[in-house]
């Protein structure tokens, strides 16, 4: 009974040792043939940062300078010099309304500020200008009278003025050439003051070097609307200038 007992266990244990001899004998499998698969790289703090486009250079990277400025350019696509003043250097437009402006002072600023050029211009031209005024009409009464030389005023009349002859009411030193004279006139109707009238006539002479121009103006007023237009309702308005000019040799 032992002797096939003893031949059983030999059996295995031979049976045991070929299997573990032929596992350690077998060849391990080769890898696939190709590039190895590198692990993926981990995460970088600056680059998990997403960066808005709009928002500039964000803090860790702090090299990063801002976009420029867009040019200015005007409606037609031109840019715009640099010499232009800007918005805040241009001159406001806005009137305190609480500090009305002084007309009175800023007529005998404009009135000395005439003087002044006359002065000059007595020392630079020996050429003149005189204009006289002469006012006829029996019930026509002047509410308002200008003179102006090249559309500057230079003649303001008082109120009620009247003229029975010539009478002289600028006289200065020009420069030699044309010139334009306008008399702006507004009368009124001692008859019936609703009837009014208003003329405004403009002259041009020519002053010779060295020569003076004596502009005189007759201002006629023949109407009869006060008078007649009221009783029978027909009436005329007759206001007219006439102008004579007359040029001499001053003398040096």
């Amino acid at each position: 009974m032992r002797r096939p007992i003893r031949l059983l266990a030999a059996f295995l244990i031979a049976g045991a040792t070929a299997g573990a001899t032929l596992a350690i004998a077998q060849p391990r499998p080769k890898p696939p043939v190709g590039k190895p698969i590198k692990p993926p790289p981990k995460p970088d703090a600056q680059s998990a940062v997403q960066e808005d486009p709009d928002a500039g250079a964000s803090p860790e990277r702090g090299s990063a300078e801002p976009p420029p400025p867009p040019p200015e350019v005007y409606d037609g696509g031109a840019r715009p010099s640099p010499l232009n003043p800007t918005q805040q250097e241009m001159p406001s437009n806005a009137v305190d309304a609480g500090t009305p402006l002084d007309f009175d002072r800023l007529l005998a600023d404009i009135a000395a500020l005439r003087a002044r050029i006359a002065a000059v211009a007595d020392n630079l031209y020996q050429s003149r200008v005189s204009v006289s005024l002469q006012t006829d009409g029996d019930h026509a009464k002047i509410t308002k009278l200008t003179v102006s030389l090249d559309d500057g005023i230079v003649y303001n009349a008082p109120a009620a003025f009247a003229a029975s002859d010539m009478t002289t009411v600028y006289d200065h030193a020009v420069a030699p050439g044309r010139h334009a004279v306008t008399i702006d006139v507004e009368r009124k109707d001692d008859r019936d003051e609703a009837f009014r009238t208003s003329q405004r006539s403009r002259f041009t002479v020519d002053v010779p070097r060295d020569n003076k121009v004596d502009v005189q103006i007759k201002i006629i007023d023949d109407s009869s609307m006060g008078a007649d237009y009221p009783s029978d309702r027909s009436g005329k308005y007759d206001l007219r200038f006439r102008v004579k000019a007359v040029a001499k040799p001053v003398a040096k």
